[in-house]
């Protein structure tokens, strides 16, 4: 040792290169926790732009370090900034001189608003649009500005990769199981990166400069990453994911063993999960959609049933009008509940266990006792099923349905669902041309159930701006852009006809579940059409131009397959049983669910899977780990075993806690000069570091050197010892004596 002990005072700046390797290695980490969303949406669409808000983030922070901005200063200018990419992102086009504006405020309170309402019955995945893009970045950007100030402002090392981690998790845990294992392993192998490069930056300049240190930390990294990602790749599957229960159930819940209709709020539980329930079983003459309610009352919300009684030409069942065909059909009772019995367009007698009535309210067939139906129940019913002329509805005026709350829309419904309809339908010399031209403009939107539950005023703006759905928005939207144009709508909801199992029988599940727009024409009644593509009502070709469609699924093991009405991929993740706003005071019931795998049957077939990628990565941490740790130990031992290495780590420790009560730290000071200017500036640690300070002279320049300073005396302490405790005693009064932010910054800045 030489009269200055101690290595040099850190460098006031890091060079460029540290500091651009170590921006990178935490940019790195971040685009891995980005990846993590591949588990709430599909495809890869939103990865571009979770690439740019890390460049962004990480970038402007790296360029303000340079610029030797104050943090308090910095760490806001990055959040701004990176909001701003946000914006330019997604709002690009409300932007002016590439600054926002009010329209980019009030677009980003409409999304908000959207997931606000869908966030508690959200069913992973999700549409990368309509505000959960805006969700995710705003996520991302906070885990971006907090992991790069703990990581370069208050010197952290794995503490800078917790804002990510606990993102990562969240995500995670309302996640669907897709690459749960690999975007894991990922993570970890670019934590533990990020962890040994940030450590590397925060030392000492001459120690980022050894080449030995460097050298050795690259095998090691190599070898405690695949050492980790092995562990995951084994653990991993075992873990809770989509086969089980989830960490937070945010779907309602219910009561009961069956499957109830709950008018459109339950749609689109039912088109994800229930695939392979069966409701229940039609035998008819004809095939049909079968309707089980309509809603006329739209208060920018939800559609439901009005609460008083509309006037009806029969109290009974609907009448038969001109040009219908006969439909007979005999509904038989699977799983269905609830008091609403489905139907073919339009029921003129109706038989079954009990007496029934015609609800006026939702024009639906309803047990008059008001009971439940049960599984069993077998009703006979005659509908007229209409068949309309296209010659005849376009000479028909639609004006008068009887009451104007088929014309009624809330006051705050958004501009653009009457500019939009009345922009489509420009030209058109009639009421049916005018649906025709609505309903075929539809046919050009995209078809996707990762669009959440809603057909509210912010749902249908999301809809309309991001021009994909499923056969909730697509019919709620239809009937209020009709309406804005004066054309008395509706929204009818029930089930398309099913698997066809024989030639006159129809398997109906709950994946069935469907919803669809009728208009008004005066002297004809309600017409039904289709705006989802993809879809078509039989016997409605004549004047929807659509030919009957749906998905109709394949039957699997001698059980009916659903055929799914809206082409949903298979998913364990539960969705929401019930609404805030119940389109009809119907009881809850629990849904019967089709048995799923077992969380360690799925796990087992993962690990067997993947077997010979972990007995690779076994090898290789073995390989990686042990061999370079083991040259290490045989060089370096004594060295790193030194008492002279120990002395001067214990000197460094307490000049770096002196530093931050104010001690001017040098590397032209003696030890006892140091101890002098500290019993000056910091009397409480004078006692100390007066000790420790002797014992580095006496180390440096007694005959002997260090020699018996390991060794144990009388009291059980070495020498060696005792400067470590000086070296506490000397941190623990400058911790006591700082605020306690300061405090906080120098656990996260600590090397040790």
């Amino acid at each position: 040792m030489s009269g200055r002990v101690g290595p040099p005072a850190r460098s006031a700046e890091p060079r460029l290169i540290d500091d651009v390797v170590a921006t990178i290695a935490l940019t790195l980490f971040s685009i891995t926790v980005a990846v993590g969303f591949a588990r709430v949406f599909n495809g890869w669409d939103f990865l571009d732009d979770m690439i740019v808000l890390c460049l962004a983030g990480h970038g402007s922070s790296l360029a303000l370090r340079r610029l030797r901005v104050s943090g308090w200063i910095a760490v806001p200018l990055t959040a701004i900034i990176t909001v701003w990419t946000i914006g330019m992102i997604q709002y690009r086009s409300t932007y002016s001189w590439m600054l926002p504006t009010g329209d980019t405020w009030a677009l980003f309170e409409s999304e908000l608003e959207i997931v606000r309402q869908q966030f508690s019955v959200a069913v992973a995945p999700v549409l990368y649009g309509s505000g959960w893009d805006v969700l995710a970045a705003i996520g991302l950007t906070i885990a971006i500005v907090l992991s790069d100030a703990f990581a370069f402002r208050a010197f952290a090392r794995a503490e800078a990769l917790v804002p990510g981690g606990v993102l990562f998790v969240f995500v995670g845990a309302l996640g669907t199981d897709r690459l749960r294992v690999a975007s894991t392993v990922l993570l970890v192998i670019a934590g533990v990166v990020a962890t040994m490069v940030l450590r590397w930056y925060h030392a000492p300049a001459p120690a980022r400069g050894q080449r030995s240190s460097v050298g050795f930390m690259i095998p090691a990294a190599v070898g405690i990453t695949l050492a980790v990602a092995l562990t995951a790749g084994i653990v991993g599957p075992r873990l809770p994911g989509a086969d089980a229960a989830p960490v937070y159930e945010t779907s309602g819940r219910g009561s009961g063993s069956g499957t109830e209709v709950s008018p459109l709020v339950d749609i689109k539980s039912r088109l994800t999960n229930r695939k392979n329930t069966e409701l229940f079983v039609v035998d008819a003459n004809l095939e049909s959609y079968w309707r089980s309610s309509s809603l006329p009352l739209f208060d920018g919300r939800t559609w439901r049933p009005p609460d008083r009684e509309l006037e009806a030409p029969d109290d009974t069942l609907a009448p038969s009008g001109q040009g219908t065909v006969a439909l007979f059909q005999q509904v038989r009772v699977v799983e269905l509940t609830g008091t609403l019995i489905p139907a073919a367009a339009d029921p003129t007698a109706a038989t079954g266990p009990s007496l029934l009535r015609w609800d006026v309210d939702s024009t639906s067939l309803v047990p008059a006792d008001g009971e439940d139906l049960a599984r069993g129940d077998t009703f006979q019913i005659e509908s007229a099923s209409p068949r309309f002329d296209p010659d005849v509805l376009s000479g028909a005026t639609a004006t008068d349905a009887g009451d104007p709350i088929f014309l009624e829309l809330p006051d705050d419904l958004p501009d653009i669902v009457a500019s939009t309809a009345a922009d489509v339908t420009a030209g058109s010399p009639d009421a049916y041309t005018a649906a025709r031209t609505l309903q075929d403009w539809f046919q050009g939107f995209e078809y996707s159930l990762e669009v959440q539950p809603g057909h509210g005023n912010s749902a249908i703006e999301g809809f309309l701006r991001e021009r994909v759905g499923y056969c909730e928005q697509f019919a709620g939207t239809y009937a209020a852009m009709m309406r804005t144009l004066g054309i008395p709508a509706r929204v009818a909801v029930g089930f398309t006809s099913g698997n066809q199992v024989s030639p006159d029988t129809f398997s109906v599940l709950g994946r069935h579940a469907h919803a669809w727009p009728e208009v008004w024409f005066d002297g004809i009644g309600w017409v039904p059409f289709e705006p989802t593509p993809s879809r078509g009502a039989p016997g409605a070709e004549s004047h929807t131009g659509l030919p009957p469609e749906q998905d109709t699924g394949t039957p699997a093991d001698s059980e009916p397959v659903a055929a799914d009405d809206d082409g949903a991929p298979p998913t364990t993740t539960p969705a929401s049983e019930t609404s805030d706003d119940q389109a009809l005071n119907l009881p809850e019931e629990d849904l019967q669910e089709p048995a799923e795998p077992a969380a360690d049957e799925v796990a087992e077939t993962a690990t067997d899977d993947n077997s010979w990628m972990l007995g690779v990565l076994a090898l290789l941490a073995v390989v990686a780990v042990v061999a370079p740790t083991a040259l290490r130990r045989t060089r370096d031992r004594r060295a790193r075993q030194s008492v002279d290495r120990q002395l001067a780590r214990c000197w460094t420790r307490a000049l770096d806690a002196l530093e931050v009560v104010g001690v001017p730290r040098s590397p032209y000071h003696t030890p006892m000069e140091a101890a002098a200017l500290t019993a000056e500036r910091f009397p409480i640690a004078a006692r100390p570091i007066g000790s420790l300070a002797e014992t580095l002279t006496e180390a440096t320049y007694g005959i002997h050197g260090t020699d018996g300073f390991d060794v144990a005396g009388s009291y059980g302490a070495s020498r060696v010892r005792d400067c470590r405790n000086w070296s506490r005693q000397i941190e623990r009064a400058v911790n006591d004596s700082v605020p306690f932010s300061t405090r906080l910054r120098r656990y996260f800045s600590s090397g040790t």
